[in-house]
Order: structure tokens, then C-alpha cells, then sequence
């Protein structure tokens, strides 16, 4: 015979399969809306290119920077962040200005948030190289790569190539 507390965590499951249902549905349909995938198409094609030359001119800049960081060349390597962060910071300012798909309006301005974020931590890390302070330098480099993934998380339906970034090329 079953137990009374059986009986009753049943429908408890029903209920929370059901929500689980409710909020993954709207998800799913609107992933697969081909208006809403052709919008992403075309949004992605607009920033990839701006994506790229960040990436393109941040890795010219932080060729080497971490073998002058374990040799000691702490301010040189501070300049050259410093000097990356500008240029990223000039690039997230381009990509806010590229006009968002309305179904992924929010995710986008969050993954904005993200960027300027990373920006910040990049200037954070040139300072910190700058004043040779390594071991501030990097925190602050772990606290850009946790960014970095929740960047990359938000925006993971885009399949982005050029604007997912992997800060493990530069540190």
C-alpha cells in the first residue's frame, strides 16, 4: 500500500514538469523561428567583422605580453594591456551602436554589459602590471576570464566566431 507522502509528491512532479514545460517551449519555438534566426543572421553578420579586428589587433598587441609579465618587464606588459583595452573598448562601443534583433534585445544588451566589463578589467590589469602589483594583476585576470564565459554564455545561440572571446590567447 502506498504511503500518503507517495500519493502526494506526485502531483508536486506533474506541476513542476509542466512549469519546466511552460518556460522551455517559448524557448524552443522561438529558437526555431526562422524570422528569428534569419535576425541573428544578420546581426552576427554585422559584428563579426568588427569582432575580428579586435581580435586581429589585440593579438598583435599581446604577442609576448605574458613571457615579459614571468620576466619580470611588468610596465611594458602594462602599457601593452592598457593599450588592449582601448582597443577593445573601442570595438564594444561600435557593437552597441549595431541595432538589435527585438527578440534577443536584452541578451545582447547584457552581452554588452559583459564586454564593458571586460574592457574595465583589461585597463585594470595595465594598471596593476604599471604600479607592478603581478598578483593584483592577475586576480583581475581571473575575474576577466569568469567575464569572459559569461559573455560567451549569453550569447552562445549567435555561434559567434570572431566576437566569442578567449582571453586564454592573451594571458
Amino acid at each position: 500500500m502506498e504511503s500518503l507522502a507517495a500519493k502526494s509528491s506526485l502531483p508536486r512532479l506533474g506541476l513542476a514538469i509542466l512549469a519546466a514545460l511552460v518556460v522551455m517551449v517559448p524557448t524552443a519555438m522561438a529558437a526555431e523561428d526562422p524570422a528569428v534566426v534569419e535576425a541573428r543572421k544578420v546581426y552576427r553578420e554585422q559584428v563579426e567583422p568588427i569582432c575580428k579586428k579586435s581580435t586581429e589587433d589585440n593579438s598583435r598587441v599581446l604577442k609576448g605580453v605574458e613571457a615579459q609579465v614571468n620576466n619580470g618587464a611588468l610596465v611594458p606588459a602594462g602599457k601593452r594591456f592598457i593599450r588592449a583595452s582601448n582597443i577593445f573598448g573601442t570595438a564594444v562601443a561600435k557593437l552597441a551602436k549595431v541595432p538589435r534583433p527585438s527578440a534577443d534585445a536584452s541578451t545582447l544588451k547584457e552581452w554588452i554589459g559583459y564586454l564593458t566589463e571586460e574592457r574595465s578589467l583589461l585597463q585594470k590589469i595595465g594598471q596593476a602590471l604599471k604600479a607592478k602589483k603581478e598578483n593584483k594583476a592577475r586576480t583581475f585576470a581571473t575575474s576577466l576570464n569568469r567575464t569572459n564565459k559569461k559573455a560567451n554564455n549569453a550569447v552562445i545561440e549567435f555561434e559567434f566566431h570572431h566576437c566569442e572571446i578567449d582571453s586564454s590567447k592573451f594571458l
